[in-house]
């Protein structure tokens, strides 16, 4: 439930990326939207009755729901930009009173502070159960990037977006370790994370209740909310396009690399040209329209 305050950006070492993509049709990107392909870490939480430091507690965690989320979800953050976030059901049984929905996205800090947000599902019960449920939707925003980008079809082949997890639960309460998986489904009719299922037999522990460590086996199809959270689709034949551009493009840049490290091999001089040919082709694989005129010059001075 906590937040923490991020303040670095990619942009504080990636200069030349952010003077390509401030031009480009993915200026309203984060850089991570692209970068990141898989999660890991929490896929469900659950609170409940269990043991803490061997003292008995109502509000037990069981978080070791863990495992890969893939590809991550992107949603406008509140300055309209695409952002990627990892998303998780949670519950918490025994509250007392009953707390109303609150359809779409709540932002922990309005301001941008962070980025952060959740969505309030209310209360719910069911026979037996430890009545009542707050339900809630967990939206985390997803930190640095890790590797080579998503393809240009992984985001603008279809206008929804589907990610698929699978997790293995283990904690010394409730069950033995257990796998299962779900799906989150983010598109112009809203966010929902469904088919959450088990994948293998659960055995309990001692004292163990599925109410408590797996209350949505019984709480049903309740992760979902309203709103538009579709990515806009876009011509296969563009995006195909700009890929051969890029293509292209790198290829002209290998011919200079070739040239470099000739000249590299008798030691000669060219920190200054390998350093501007790495922010060519930093800036190409981003918005290759930006780098041609660089690269051109660069041609030229060879």
């Amino acid at each position: 439930m906590g937040h923490i305050e991020r303040r670095a950006t990619c942009q504080d070492c990636h200069i030349e990326v952010e003077q390509a993509m401030a031009g480009s049709a993915h200026k309203n990107v984060a850089c991570e939207a692209c970068h990141v392909r898989v999660l890991g870490g929490y896929e469900m939480t659950s609170w409940g009755p269990g043991k803490i430091l061997s003292k008995l507690n109502p509000f037990k965690k069981y978080s070791l729901y863990y495992g890969p989320q893939e590809p991550p979800i992107l949603i406008k953050n509140q300055n309209k930009r695409w952002i990627p976030v990892k998303i998780w059901p949670n519950s918490a049984g025994g509250m007392k009173g009953t707390i109303a929905p609150r359809p779409g996205l709540t932002f922990r800090w309005p301001k941008g502070e962070t980025h952060d947000s959740y969505v309030q599902l209310g209360t719910f019960s069911f026979p037996g159960g430890n009545n009542n449920y707050l339900a809630w939707i967990q939206l985390d925003q997803v930190a640095h990037p890790l590797g080579k980008s998503r393809t240009c079809g992984s985001c603008h082949d279809s206008e929804a977006q589907v990610a698929r997890v699978t997790w293995r639960f283990y904690d010394t309460q409730g069950a033995e370790p257990f796998t299962g998986s779900q799906k989150i489904v983010a598109d112009k009719n809203g966010l929902w994370i469904k088919d959450i299922r088990a994948t293998s037999k659960i055995e309990l522990m001692e004292g163990g209740k599925i109410e408590n460590f797996a209350a949505w086996m019984k709480l049903g199809d309740i992760w979902k909310t309203s709103g538009d959270f579709s990515i806009p689709k876009s011509d296969p034949v563009k995006y195909r396009a700009l890929e051969k551009g890029i293509r292209d493009t790198l290829a002209r840049l290998d011919v200079i690399d070739k040239s470099l490290k000739a000249k590299e091999a008798k030691s000669e001089n060219v920190k200054k040209q390998r350093r501007r040919w790495k922010e060519i082709k930093a800036a190409t694989v981003h918005e290759p329209g930006a780098a041609l005129p660089a690269l051109d010059e660069m041609i030229t001075k060879q």
